[in-house]
């Protein structure tokens, strides 16, 4: 199978393993046969979750991006 490698940032704040958790799932939903990897970020504070998803579904990663993120914001209004 061909994969795509795709990244949702995770910065550096409280709660963040809640963040990586929240993301997580949200991709493993969408795409169960994915791999996930925690990775540094550009940052020193900053972590990126690697997403290997397969190529024929690369199209859904937008819609998933954003739900991934907005996880991330929900349990910081929580």
């Amino acid at each position: 199978m061909l994969c795509v490698l795709k990244h949702v940032l995770i910065e550096y704040g409280p709660d963040r393993e809640a963040h990586i958790d929240a993301a997580a799932r949200a991709i493993l939903e969408a795409f169960p046969e994915a791999t996930l990897e925690v990775a540094q970020g550009l940052l020193d504070d900053d972590l990126l979750i690697e997403a290997r998803i397969p190529l024929r579904r690369a199209g859904e990663w937008p819609a998933v991006s954003r739900r991934a993120h907005a996880l991330q914001f929900d349990t910081l209004a929580a």
